[in-house]
């Protein structure tokens, strides 16, 4: 179990603690000219980024989304997580994300993903989503040809086959509905009681202290207190359609062993954030900025929009490599307001839909030579592969020739800065760039303990002979990075 300070943060990050970024621009301290594709030159070698305990795939999809904004390259990502359920988790949401949109509507895509994000309990159709999806999951992990032809950004040929059968039963249990051990609602009862204590009759005065004492002196102003306080009640953040949230998101249950009597003794049920909420990821920050107005001092949206927002943009700029144009609210005569976003995202999508090809719904050849149904194949990546690695990747790496001089970009997550090492010197190239997220969206941690704690991340990273780009200060700062060169 995760200690008293950090009980609120619990012992699974199923979503990060840091905005998405695209790491293209955020490590464009290294020189991405020599890693760069042309049509006419010799391919240059591909960019690699390492990314350690991220908790959920937004930087992938975020530099996805962008890289037409960039010289062409080819990006290989490495995900180490501390658990396998979250191996899965990446696979679900990038499945989501890559739906064709001959099978799923922007809008529909991005509700869907927000539902499976950050919603402890989901609607019906989407808890039907989810075994479907663990029922195909089984026969990729099982069948490295099928995935290769199926979901061919994914690449687990790295993980230990006792891994991939735990990852099989992860999936079993993800499809069984008669399986009631999973009572989320009773799980995220008692972990608020645990972690609030005597605070527990009083706890709306908590969430609201938390919100505008915590989270809004931290940059997170435009959470508002309707959807914090739901969540932290119920655990659901995102209800983005009218519907009935019943079913317990299963993608949300990991294990752990508890003490009991002397033994360790395996116990499932929901073991993450209970605390800041799974809306740092896509809610806080945006290009457009239209979204962060304010009346009378206070924000007129709120995470809620913004994720919504900037997920759908994303998802547009993986199927179309062009900029999201946020449709204009419309007023009638009478200054009403007309369309919602909703309404004419969707609109914008049926029209669509008649001029959508073979090549941009990701039809095409199978690869054995038979067509491939255009509603079933994924949008295609052809210049992005994501490698899941073992979970105790972050000692084994350095051993192993292959890794030798390869991570051009190093993402590390709060909840594993413990990974670095001198040892993992061997794997970085020349001049690499190491991001670490700090703790500053722990709303647990005192404002001296985030300073202790960058003070060890510092020491961890100097050890290592890493430099730092730019100062950081850990109680404002979201990343501190960090250089590595190798002395020649």
């Amino acid at each position: 179990m995760a200690s008293k300070g950090t009980e609120g943060f619990g012992n699974i990050a199923w979503w990060g603690f840091s905005p998405a970024q695209d790491l293209q621009d955020l490590g464009k301290e290294l020189r991405l000219e020599k890693l760069t594709l042309s049509e006419s030159a010799e391919p240059s070698r591909d960019l690699n980024v390492l990314l350690v305990g991220a908790g959920d795939c937004r930087h992938i999809l975020k530099t996805i989304a962008q890289s037409y904004r960039w010289n062409r390259r080819k990006i290989n990502f490495y995900v180490v997580e501390n658990q396998l359920e979250l191996l899965l988790r990446h696979l679900l949401l990038l499945h989501i994300a890559l739906e064709p949109p001959g099978r799923m509507g922007l809008q529909e895509k991005t509700e869907l993903y927000l539902e499976v994000f950050g919603d402890a309990l989901v609607r019906e159709q989407t808890a039907d989503y989810i075994r479907t999806k663990a029922t195909d999951f089984i026969k990729l992990i099982t069948d490295a040809d099928r995935l290769a032809r199926d979901m061919p950004l994914i690449d687990m040929s790295m993980l230990k086959f006792r891994e991939r059968d735990a990852m099989e039963a992860i999936c079993k249990f993800w499809r069984d509905p008669q399986d009631k051990s999973f009572d989320i609602v009773k799980f995220w009862d008692a972990r608020q009681r645990r972690y609030l204590e005597v605070r527990y009759d009083s706890r709306k005065n908590v969430y609201d202290w938390d919100r505008t004492m915590k989270l809004h002196e931290k940059d997170a102003k435009i959470l508002h207190g309707s959807e914090y306080n739901r969540w932290r009640d119920s655990g659901v953040a995102f209800q983005v359609r009218e519907g009935d949230y019943t079913v317990g998101n299963r993608t949300l249950a990991s294990g752990v062993l508890i003490k009991r009597e002397g033994e360790r003794i395996p116990a499932r049920g929901y073991w993450g954030d209970i605390a800041t909420g799974p809306f740092i990821s896509h809610g806080i920050e945006s290009e457009n900025q239209d979204l962060f107005k304010t009346a009378n001092g206070l924000h007129t949206g709120c995470c809620s929009f913004v994720s919504e927002y900037n997920l759908l943009a994303m998802f547009h700029e993986i199927l179309h490599r062009e900029r999201y144009a946020p449709p204009k609210e419309q007023k009638d005569a009478q200054g009403e307001k007309g369309a919602t976003l909703t309404e004419i995202t969707e609109e914008e999508e049926e029209e669509e839909d008649a001029d959508q090809t073979t090549d941009t719904s990701g039809g095409g050849d199978r690869g054995d030579g038979t067509a491939k149904d255009e509603d079933q194949a994924l949008i295609p990546c052809p210049d992005f592969k994501v490698h899941f690695l073992p979970l105790n990747a972050c000692s084994d790496i350095p051993r192993r020739s292959k890794y030798a001089r390869l991570f051009d970009v190093v993402f590390f997550a709060t909840g594993m800065v413990h990974g670095i090492t001198p040892e993992l010197n061997a794997t970085l190239a020349d001049e690499a760039v190491i991001i670490v997220e700090t703790a500053k969206y722990l709303i647990d941690l005192r404002k001296e303990q985030l300073e202790q704690f960058g003070s060890t991340v510092n020491e961890m990273a100097t050890a290592a002979g890493w430099k730092p780009i730019s100062t950081c200060d850990f109680t404002k700062d979201v990343f501190a990075k960090y250089q590595f060169k190798r002395d020649s």
